[in-house]
C-alpha cells in the first residue's frame, strides 16, 4: 500500500514540476543548458528523405518496355512491368529478384447444380434406410 501511495504521489510531483518547469530556478536553468547543447549538435541530413537525382538516361524518364517497376500505392507496394497506374508514386527497384509465377486459374463453374459431386447428406445418410423406415418395416412384418 505504501508503494502505490508512493508512486501517486512521485507522479504528481512529477505533473506539478513540468507544469511549473518554467517557475523552478533550477529545471528552468537545466531546461535552457539542453537547448545551448541542442544548437551546438548538427544532426546529420536523412540519406533517404530525398530521391536520387533524375538523369537522361534514368529509367522513370526513358522507360524501358517490360521493366520490373515499384508502384507505391496508398501505402502498399504494387510491382509491375506497365506503368504506374494514374495516382501512385513510382519508385526505383533497387535489386534483387523477381519471381513471376502464373496466374491463379479458377476451376470451371458446375453445369448445373447436380453436377455429378454428391450431396454431404446422401453421403452421410444411413444404408439399408433410416431407424424409422427400419421400426415401420418391422411392425408391417408383425401384422
Amino acid at each position: 500500500m505504501r508503494a502505490v501511495l508512493l508512486i501517486i504521489v512521485v507522479a504528481i510531483l512529477g505533473v506539478v514540476g513540468w507544469k511549473k518547469r518554467d517557475e523552478i530556478p533550477f529545471l528552468r536553468d537545466a531546461a535552457r543548458q539542453v537547448e545551448r547543447q541542442a544548437e551546438k549538435v548538427e544532426i546529420p541530413k536523412n540519406p533517404f528523405a530525398e530521391s536520387p537525382p533524375v538523369t537522361a538516361d534514368d529509367p522513370r524518364t526513358n522507360p524501358v518496355p517490360g521493366r520490373a517497376r515499384r508502384c507505391l500505392v496508398n501505402g502498399s507496394v504494387l510491382y509491375t512491368n506497365d506503368a504506374c497506374p494514374a495516382g501512385s508514386t513510382e519508385q526505383q527497384v533497387k535489386g534483387g529478384t523477381i519471381t513471376v509465377m502464373p496466374a491463379y486459374k479458377a476451376p470451371p463453374a458446375p453445369a448445373s447444380a447436380s453436377s455429378g459431386i454428391p450431396n454431404a447428406r446422401d453421403l452421410l445418410k444411413p444404408k439399408g434406410g433410416t431407424l424409422k423406415d427400419q421400426a415401420h418395416e418391422k411392425a408391417m412384418e408383425g401384422l
